[in-house]
């Protein structure tokens, strides 16, 4: 029960459903699941060690890249659990992990008798035990618990996480800059998940889209034969192609990104396609045609008009430059 979240209480429900002989005594279950915790505890840290011991052997270097993120128990701002993780980027083994909680079930039980003496005895004794370790909001968990993986990279891991690749979120790099986990020997820099910034494509489209003034064209940018839905997945979609397909060399992969604007801009009267890959492999049907020799024939289907690509045109602008790109 405990894989789906659930404890004791809800197994008792199961095995009165489903007609079975009730479970263990509560406190015999807590027993059970104490012991499990700490055979777990111990088979994870020891895959952890040697996941980082991997990613030492692969990159010959005891500085490594890194992947981190976190999650949470419950949606939005107000989970009192969370937890943040880093794996290695060779291996994409979690190397380290840290759950926060901003909350202890003990202390609930004794919140009527707090103050008095059985409490005060009871609190020196379960301070060491205490699952409690975070004060701050729940958003500020990833920030946290990511700040105390990296202060623990060396001790713990025997390793420094010399590159860090994370989302968009600049609070969490930025305190862990400021913790200055290896002190004046290396600073950490920061990579950024292509995953994340392709959804700054999307992100930004739809945000234009929902502006209500009109275009110079008198009509909105949404709608039928303009940016739709549809549309913006499909350039967030060759968007993040056109990064992924160019990872060796800046100028290609800013080429591949002008490629996606000036194609969707074509139209049979005026063709862009000089930037699209050329060749009879090339994803660009028009270059398709053009080696087939029957270009004259071609129709442009998915295009936007010139009112619309010049409303996006910044927003191309903005994520092609090349400091966010070659990160």
């Amino acid at each position: 029960m405990r894989t789906i979240g659930q404890g004791h209480a809800a197994m008792t429900t199961f095995c009165g459903v489903m007609d079975f002989p009730p479970p263990v005594a509560e406190k015999s279950y807590n027993n059970i699941i104490n012991k499990l915790q700490l055979c777990s505890k111990e088979v994870a840290e020891a895959s952890m060690q040697s996941a980082a011991l991997e990613e030492v052997t692969l990159t010959n270097s005891s500085d490594i890249i890194i992947s981190g993120d976190g999650t949470w128990k419950t949606r939005g701002y107000s989970s009192r659990v969370g937890v943040c993780a880093v794996i290695g980027d060779k291996t994409g083994k979690c190397i380290d992990a840290e759950v926060m909680s901003s909350f202890c079930k003990g202390y609930d039980s004794w919140k009527r008798r707090k103050g008095s003496p059985a409490y005060k005895k009871w609190k020196i004794l379960h301070v060491k035990e205490c699952l409690k370790n975070h004060n701050g909001s729940a958003g500020m968990m990833e920030t946290v618990g990511m700040v105390r993986i990296f202060q623990r990279s060396l001790s713990h891991r025997s390793v420094r996480y010399t590159s860090y690749i994370g989302d968009g979120d600049s609070k969490t790099f930025s305190s862990i800059t400021a913790s200055n986990p290896y002190r004046e020997d290396i600073t950490v820099s920061k990579i950024e998940c292509v995953g994340h910034v392709q959804k700054r494509m999307g992100t930004r489209l739809r945000k234009l889209k929902q502006m209500s003034s009109k275009l110079s064209d008198g009509k909105s940018i949404g709608g039928k034969g303009r940016l739709t839905d549809r549309m913006i997945d499909l350039i967030t979609t060759y968007y993040g192609n056109a990064i992924r397909q160019n990872k060796t060399c800046l100028s290609d992969m800013r080429k591949a990104v002008w490629a996606v604007y000036f194609h969707i801009r074509s139209s049979d009267e005026e063709p862009l396609h000089s930037f699209c890959t050329v060749g009879p492999n090339s994803w660009c049907k028009y270059q398709n045609q053009v080696v087939e020799g029957s270009v004259e024939t071609f129709r442009h289907s998915n295009k936007l008009p010139v009112a619309v690509m010049d409303a996006i045109k910044p927003v191309f602008n903005d994520l092609s430059q090349p400091k966010l790109l070659q990160k």
